[in-house]
């Protein structure tokens, strides 16, 4: 499953990998995201059986606003949510002033967010 927005200023595209075996699904948000993506974001994440765990993959987000911080934020607050990282440093900057850094359990690999 793939959403995908393009126009002149921006593009940002959400693509969904569900591995059952693994009890996950892995949404990773690409490009740059800002508040015109957030209900694709939303849709994917909302969409997501609380039986899977779900990773959100940040390795290709080029720039976030604090829109992605409130969806982060929301997410967290309804389910176990691991973000593969590395996040882009404007992302960590962001959640580091914001004081949520220490909120998000961040993996360095696929394997690690699928740990129990």
């Amino acid at each position: 499953m793939q959403w995908t927005h393009d126009d002149a200023a921006t593009q940002c595209s959400v693509e969904v990998h569900a591995d059952k075996r693994r009890g996950v699904r892995v949404i990773a948000v690409v490009g740059e995201m800002d508040v015109e993506y957030e209900p694709d974001i939303e849709l994917a994440l909302e969409s997501t059986p609380l039986t899977l765990r779900l990773v959100l993959d940040l390795t290709r987000l080029e720039f976030a606003d604090s829109t992605l911080l409130n969806v982060l934020i929301r997410t967290h607050r309804r389910r176990d949510l691991r973000i593969l990282g590395p996040m882009p440093a404007q992302l960590r900057e962001l959640l580091r002033v914001t004081g949520t850094l220490g909120f998000f359990h961040v993996c360095d690999s696929l394997e690690e967010a699928c740990a129990p």
